[in-house]
């Protein structure tokens, strides 16, 4: 029988396995002796085996093969278990056989076992070509071969079919170029150093595709080592069709389905925040469990997942398992009850915009479902600690309190509960038209006469006692009310006018607001105010309408041919809360607007030099540019009013004034006089108007070092119309550059054999080498009033307004003087 079996046989006649041919031996640990017939080896086996050792089979090994299984062998004898070992038996004429090693050990000396051949090789070099290039281009897997550095040497059609790579783009580059950054740092390190050590890992993780897209693959590393040179084989198979194969898994510290943060990586992760920006935000940790649809619980949790990473309030998003969802916002530091309000709002804002870009049944399955919130530092110091309050506090939530807020701590949850109540009276008091309307006066200082009265509305309790108004604007706001709202209390300000201007004079305006948060967009919120006016108002010419300049400018879409439209009919347009949103400058110089509003965040404890002085002054500069009146709102001291005044406003508007007022009280608006009368007698203040008022605090201005070439498109610029260029150096002006000198040092040298030389040298010559140094400085405390004597004692301007300590603030130049001078 086993003659038939010799090595004279063709390789095609005995490479099918002989799977009832079973070789015994035995294993002598102490001596390391194998026992088997060698010569059944030999026949079945078709090779001549090496004898020097007396170990037949152990030189047919590779030495990897060779040490591993001797480690099987002893591990064998130690626990007396069975054991199974393949490899492939090196043999004569380049012949190989795979053969399968089993035994057990029978005591702490001796191993005894099988051998069987599985399958005979003739290797042959286009026989392995043949074999890798099928292995390699599996048509089902991915599969990328790397160096020992773990660089790409090549990728089959599968795997680039899938990532959209070229294949040309990947060759020489890093496996990192795959990494996702979805995983937790070190992750795909430990990948390859398990590699290593282990010779092979296999898992699922997630991969970033040539278009940035990431999707899940379940990987398999090995490591290969021939002839001392490595390699790594990665086997890929997509599973981004296959989901449900990866639900509630994790890898790398996120969860495959949602690629979402574990509860783990999470915590980690605001933790690192919280450490970071304790001192400058309130973290907030907010567990919520959507009611699914059960038959769209797989896709929903998928559709939401996605939405809470492009969410803008979340900084982190993660994923418990169970459907249950976590992320992290953060919000501003506040003290007092407004702290709790702010809380709440960065809450309810988070929702919001999820709710805007959700379809109708996931906005349902968030509203049906439960929200638990914790406060760090609030109800807890520990991240870990957060995340276990807000699941609690969301499991703990009544049904009847389902798709409401419930705060794991007890003073903010009280205080949610009390914000509830002022939900419930705003929408009682809009509702029934119960919202009253107080005017403010506005104040023409060049006239010091009331020149309009501003329509603010006010919601009374039932105690009698006022609420706070912009709390309770800001409830009809997160209620979709401030709609009707406004409406109410433009409606009864228009009507109101005729009988304001009997009790004042015929020329007295109204002012009304138009809030934007609201679900219109802003092109139906300016139609809605021009039929209002156009139903109530018998003459439009005395209607101004104050937009919300941050909402206004962040829209995605601001009509100006609306705006144009109203001002045609006379209506005044202007601008609220101007300069403390991102776009405000840059519209004003379309020229839609008539009024500029100044905060009162720009207003408050305002002095002579500071920085809130030098941004107002410049607001007020700029919006004179373009036409625009400048109300100061939030004037509450003589001082700010003094200052303001100084600066170049048109109106002011506030406390110190008068108060906002309902109409059956509105003639107590004429006190404002008195304390007007006090203010312009005291110290002569109407002939004491500081020259900072005068001085152009919005030039652009050049350092010593600064060259010619860069002075020289200043005064190109269309953006300016520039007498002279100050020059500063560390808050300090050095001097200042004119077109003379520029003109003198281009041209000096012009016609000349010095002209080339001239080019080549223009552009290195800096500033401080021909500015003029005689420049006169003034404090910025020096009355208007002293020009015209410093124009007689010969003072040319331009002049240099600076602080006591000498710092610059602006600059008075000659057509400034001389349009004062003229005026009087």
């Amino acid at each position: 029988m086993y003659k038939e079996l010799g090595a004279e046989q063709p390789l095609h006649e005995i490479s099918e396995p002989f799977r009832s041919t079973v070789l015994e031996w035995t294993w002598d640990t102490e001596h390391h002796q194998l026992q088997i017939d060698q010569a059944l080896c030999r026949q079945i086996l078709h090779s001549e085996l090496p004898s020097l050792t007396g170990n037949v089979l152990l030189p047919c090994m590779s030495y990897s093969d060779q040490t591993a299984l001797l480690s099987l062998l002893e591990k064998s004898c130690q626990f007396k278990s069975q054991q199974r070992f393949c490899c492939c038996l090196q043999l004569s004429d380049q012949n190989c056989c795979y053969v399968e090693l089993r035994f057990r050990g029978e005591d702490p000396k001796l191993v005894k076992g099988t051998l069987t051949p599985l399958l005979f090789l003739h290797a042959t070099a286009s026989m392995i070509s043949e074999l890798f290039a099928q292995l390699f281009n599996n048509s089902h897997h991915g599969v990328v071969l790397l160096d020992d550095e773990r660089e790409i040497i090549a990728c089959n059609d599968y795997f680039l079919q899938n990532s959209h790579y070229q294949h040309s783009a990947l060759v020489g580059r890093s496996i990192d170029t795959f990494n996702s950054e979805k995983h937790h740092a070190g992750f795909f390190q430990n990948i390859w150093q398990h590699t290593d050590s282990n010779g092979s890992w296999s898992g699922t993780v997630l991969l970033k595709s040539a278009r940035g897209k990431t999707y899940p693959q379940g990987l398999t590393t090995q490591k290969i080592t021939l002839e001392e040179r490595v390699f790594y084989l990665a086997t890929y198979l997509d599973l981004s069709h296959q989901l449900y194969r990866i639900d509630e898994a994790e890898s790398g510290g996120v969860e495959l389905n949602t690629q979402l943060l574990t509860q783990e990586q999470f915590t980690r992760s605001i933790t690192h925040d919280w450490m970071t920006e304790a001192q400058s935000s309130i973290g907030i940790v907010v567990a919520f469990a959507p009611q699914f649809e059960p038959e769209e619980d797989f896709d929903s949790k998928g559709a939401l997942a996605e939405q809470l990473r492009n969410n803008r309030m979340s900084k982190h998003v993660g994923y418990l398992g169970s459907d249950h969802f976590v992320a992290y916002l953060e919000c501003s530091t506040s003290s007092g009850p407004s702290q709790v309000r702010m809380i709440h709002q960065t809450v309810r804002r988070f929702f919001s915009e999820l709710s805007q870009v959700s379809a109708k049944a996931m906005h349902n399955a968030i509203v049906r479902g439960r929200v638990g919130v914790s406060v760090l530092g609030h109800d807890t110091h520990n991240t870990k600690t957060a995340v276990s309050h807000a699941l609690q506090a969301m499991l703990q939530q009544d049904v009847a309190r389902r798709g409401q807020i419930t705060f794991y701590h007890t003073a903010l949850e009280n205080e949610v509960l009390r914000r509830k109540d002022k939900q419930q009276w705003v929408e009682r008091l809009v509702k029934s038209q119960q919202v009253e309307v107080h005017y403010q006066p506005i104040i023409d200082v060049k006239k010091w006469k009331i020149a309009k009265f501003e329509a603010l509305s006010r919601f009374r309790g039932p105690n009698g006692k006022l609420f706070n108004s912009d709390e309770m604007i800001a409830i009809a706001e997160e209620l979709d009310l401030i709609i009707d709202l406004d409406w109410m209390t433009a409606k009864q300000a228009l009507l109101d006018l005729d009988k304001i201007q009997q009790q004042f004079e015929q020329k007295i305006s109204i002012s009304i607001n138009r809030s934007l948060n609201s679900k219109l967009v802003v092109d139906e919120a300016l139609q809605s105010i021009d039929a209002l006016i156009h139903q109530y108002a018998s003459q439009a010419e005395y209607v101004t309408v104050e937009l919300n300049e941050s909402a206004y400018f962040d829209s995605q879409s601001h009509q100006s041919s609306l705006i144009r439209s109203l001002r045609r009919r006379g209506v005044k347009v202007a601008i609220d809360k101007f300069a403390t949103g991102y776009s405000s400058i840059a519209h004003l110089s379309e020229g839609n607007f008539d009024v500029v509003k100044i905060d009162r965040v720009f207003i408050k404890d305002i002095k002579l030099g500071s920085h809130k002085c030098t941004m107002v002054k410049a607001i007020i500069q700029f919006a004179h540019t373009f036409k625009a009146k400048v109300v100061a709102v939030g004037v509450e001291t003589e001082q700010e009013l003094e200052v303001v005044c100084g600066l170049g406003v048109d109106y002011v508007q506030g406390y110190f004034l008068a108060k906002p007022l309902p109409l059956d009280e509105l003639a107590k608006a004429w006190n404002y006089k008195e304390k007007i009368e006090k203010f312009l007698s005291s110290q002569g203040r109407a002939k004491q108007a500081g020259i900072l008022s005068l001085a152009q605090v919005h030039l652009p201005t050049l350092a010593p070092t600064d060259t010619i070439i860069r002075a020289i498109a200043l005064f190109n610029s269309p953006h300016y119309q520039l007498e002279v260029i100050p020059i500063v150096d560390n808050k300090v002006c050095v001097g200042v550059v004119g077109r003379e000198e520029l003109n003198k040092h281009m041209f000096s040298a012009q016609g000349t054999s010095k002209e080339l030389l001239l080019d080549s040298t223009i552009n290195n010559k800096t500033l401080d080498q021909i500015m003029r140094r005689d420049v006169h400085s003034t404090l910025l405390q020096t009355p208007a009033s002293h020009i015209s004597e410093m124009v007689r004692c010969g003072l040319a301007p331009p002049w240099l307004v600076v602080t006591e300590s000498g710092d610059y603030l602006g600059l008075v130049t000659s057509q400034t003087v001389l349009q004062h001078l003229v005026d009087g």
